[in-house]
């Protein structure tokens, strides 16, 4: 291992050498007696551990951290003083130092076992940040092909379905039954497509952007909602309630488009006039958000299953759609730190239930380098 000591004190760099050396392990040392020495032998030595004094002539040691801090490379440090000191342990930790050592507390066993836990850690920390950044870049290039596919699906189907319905319009009546048959079934078939590239293209979406946390309040959230979905709602007859509903963090964006999904689900899946109400019951430092109706219900035996994507529990004859509604509800809360869930027999309705964070709860829990 390349080890710099950093010390004004040649004793200092005695002691250490001799602590290591008994401890046994391999080691090329190399010695510095200011900061700018060691700043100087940092980059031109493929250094791999810094044994850094605090007290030296000129700067100190936590200004090298700083600028240790400031370079490309991930060094792993220890902080070592003559005097126990609590504020320069902490300034040194938060500058990025692996561990802190009084020099009077050290022995050969203790510094190796520090040496090496901090070697350890620093490969540990850049690993996990060549693994984000590899993340982030596979999350870049994965949402380029999605909009390449997007673009490169659609334009062909564009073309296939206006050629389609010219011929249904221009041909429909000389043709025969069978064939008539065979053409509205393609037209269907391609615009069915299309649907079905826009919601695929929406759940990628959601996976590579990252929400835009602000104050939302859900009353606001609702009355949007519904403005969005009168026509359906006018359609219906549907009645919707609610509690008296809290502010929350969150993307009100995303979340009108989860309540726009629940909502519009409950009214397609009752087979009478529906009834919906929305509940709000505050749990420690996040609300419980519920969406109950009085639909068809599902299935206990379907609950783990519904929020995955393309999932389907009904012929497309008798409930039209394409199975993504719940799995992008799923990612919109998972997105906000919370969880999502059902209560749900058939025939007696279903429970919709989500949870939120409440605007001074700590940061989401949940979030979004990685792709799915």
């Amino acid at each position: 291992m390349h080890l710099l000591i950093i010390d004004d004190i040649q004793a200092d760099h005695d002691i250490a050498v001799e602590c290591l050396e008994d401890a046994g392990g391999a080691y090329r040392f190399y010695h510095a007696y200011s900061v700018e020495e060691g700043l100087e032998i940092c980059r031109a030595q493929p250094i791999e551990c810094v044994l850094l004094d605090y007290h030296m002539p000129g700067q100190n040691g936590l200004e090298m951290l700083k600028q240790l801090a400031q370079g490309e490379r991930m060094m792993p440090v220890i902080m070592m003083t003559g005097e126990g000191d609590e504020f320069v342990a902490v300034t040194a930790m938060k500058l990025g130092s692996q561990d802190y050592i009084p020099k009077k507390t050290i022995t050969p066993s203790a510094l190796k076992r520090a040496v090496d836990r901090a070697v350890k850690r620093t490969e540990m920390i850049r690993r996990m940040e060549q693994y984000r950044t590899g993340l982030e870049r596979s999350n870049h290039d994965l949402e380029q092909f999605a909009n390449i596919v997007a673009h490169d699906l659609k334009s062909p189907l564009r073309a296939v379905t206006q050629h389609l319905t010219l011929i249904r319009n221009k041909h429909l009546e000389t043709l025969d039954e069978k064939s008539r048959c065979s053409l509205e079934f393609a037209v269907e078939g391609a615009w069915r497509m299309r649907l079905l590239i826009d919601a695929l293209f929406e759940y990628a979406r959601l996976g590579f952007s990252e929400p835009h946390f602000d104050t939302v309040s859900l009353e606001s959230v609702l009355e949007q909602t519904k403005r969005d979905l009168c026509a359906i709602i006018d359609e219906s007859g549907a009645q919707i309630t609610h509690d008296p509903l809290p502010e929350v963090k969150g993307d009100s964006i995303l979340l009108a488009q989860l309540l726009q999904n629940l909502i519009a689900n409950a009214i397609k899946y009752c087979k009478e006039t529906p009834c919906i109400h929305i509940s709000a019951v505050q749990e420690g430092d996040g609300w419980r958000i519920g969406v109950r109706d009085n639909g068809i219900g599902i299935p206990t035996s379907q609950h783990q299953q519904i929020f995955a994507i393309f999932r389907r529990l009904h012929q497309e004859s008798d409930y039209p759609g394409l199975g993504l509604g719940l799995a992008i509800c799923d990612r919109i809360v998972k997105q906000h730190g919370g969880a999502i869930g059902i209560e749900s027999q058939p025939g007696k309705g279903s429970v919709f239930y989500f949870t939120l964070l409440t605007p001074q709860a700590g940061s989401t829990q949940e979030k979004r380098v990685n792709y799915g």
